[in-house]
């Protein structure tokens, strides 16, 4: 009888071990169901394609910011600079924490080459200096969102000519 109970009890703890190890198994992000209307919704405000499997969580971030105006050192929705904008995403989107500047967070990430970029990767660029000087977050097809210091947070692609003659590396932390 102490056999069967014993190996009963043994069976449960094995079941119970192995159920929670696969719940702990979960993709970066977690998939809430979106209709198709809000989706093509988010993707007229973007002017970008959103589709269920991308990050719907990331571009509606993105969304609730666009056109916040710049300021630097500033991180409210009145004005935000570039890392700060890195910075809050991160922590809503990922639950991740980052270092405050551009440049911390460009030499504590893992390089990524261009054409390797994902979605929620960092973007970093050197504008008229050496040093990493502003950063945004790759979204797909090349666009990533940032805040300018002229339009304020906005998105824009790789290939425009500005961002490809500045451009450095990318980055991630994911």
């Amino acid at each position: 009888m102490n056999k069967r109970v014993g190996l009963f009890l043994l069976i449960l703890v094995t079941a119970f071990a192995a159920c929670k190890s696969k719940k702990a198994v979960t993709s970066k992000h977690q998939q809430t169901k979106y209709t198709n209307k809000e989706l093509k919704a988010l993707s007229h405000k973007l002017n970008l394609e959103i589709e269920k499997d991308d990050n719907v969580k990331l571009y509606q971030f993105v969304a609730q910011w666009l056109g916040t105006p710049h300021k630097l050192g500033a991180c409210t929705k009145s004005a935000i600079d570039c890392s700060c904008f890195v910075v809050l995403l991160y922590t809503e989107v990922y639950q991740t924490k980052l270092p405050r500047t551009s440049i911390e967070m460009h030499q504590k990430a893992t390089t990524t080459k261009q054409h390797k970029l994902k979605e929620g990767d960092l973007v970093f660029f050197s504008i008229k200096s050496k040093k990493v000087s502003h950063v945004g977050v790759y979204l797909k097809n090349g666009w990533f969102a940032h805040v300018t210091t002229s339009k304020g947070v906005m998105i824009n692609n790789l290939s425009e000519e500005y961002y490809e003659k500045y451009f450095t590396s990318g980055g991630s932390f994911n």
